[in-house]
């Protein structure tokens, strides 16, 4: 009996994009050959499916976001939106530390994700900020949360007694279990400047005289 054609595609999306977050999150480098090896195919079949490698980049950026998707932003003040969508961005990256350098690197294109950048600085110019202030809020809390996944992502850098401040430093890590949690306890007062922050300049704003 004659073997016809298989009755689903070898390749798709989803296939390619999950052999190349297992690969990343294994350690490993990110190449189209990479994945094509492992999946048997020639590198030329992937781009039926995937337009380059920043194209399979932000597949993998819309992978972790459709894993730990924003929760509903409906009702809530500026300040919440932005701690919502900020402890969500920071919970994806985490999931996936060895993603970031590829992120960090790869513009954001994709609609589905720009549209949650664009609620947050509509809701803030809704609220009276700036576009300017709106604009570095996103930055912020994306380099906030980039970072905390990149130092949880290396192997931590001790203090030295020997370097200027280093023996208060060390005594002073004393006060967190481990380096995860003191990274963890970093995003989160950063997270609370940053928003403690906008809240003055909205207050000065809203107080300054006008003319």
């Amino acid at each position: 009996m004659p073997r016809g054609r298989p009755r689903k595609a070898l390749l798709s999306v989803d296939l390619i994009v999950d052999t190349a977050m297992r690969q990343i999150d294994a350690g490993e480098q990110l190449s189209m050959s990479r994945v094509a090896r492992e999946l048997g195919v020639h590198v030329s079949s992937l781009y039926n499916h995937v337009d380059d490698r920043d194209g399979l980049i932000e597949l993998l950026r819309l992978r972790i976001a459709h894993e730990y998707p924003v929760p509903p932003l409906d009702g809530l003040s500026w300040q919440q939106t932005l701690r919502a969508i900020a402890l969500t961005i920071h919970d994806a990256f985490a999931a996936h530390p060895r993603l970031i350098p590829y992120l960090a690197v790869t513009p954001v294109s994709s609609p589905e994700i720009v549209e949650i950048y664009a609620r947050l600085a509509e809701i803030m110019l809704e609220a009276g900020h700036r576009a300017t202030s709106a604009s570095l809020a996103i930055r912020m809390i994306d380099s906030l949360a980039l970072g905390t996944a990149l130092v949880n992502s290396t192997d931590a850098v001790p203090w030295k007694h020997t370097t200027p401040g280093g023996r208060a430093l060390l005594e002073a890590s004393e006060h967190w279990e481990d380096e995860l949690a003191q990274t963890a306890e970093a995003f989160t007062r950063g997270l609370d400047y940053i928003v403690s922050g906008l809240e003055a300049e909205l207050a000065a704003r809203a107080t300054a005289p006008r003319g």
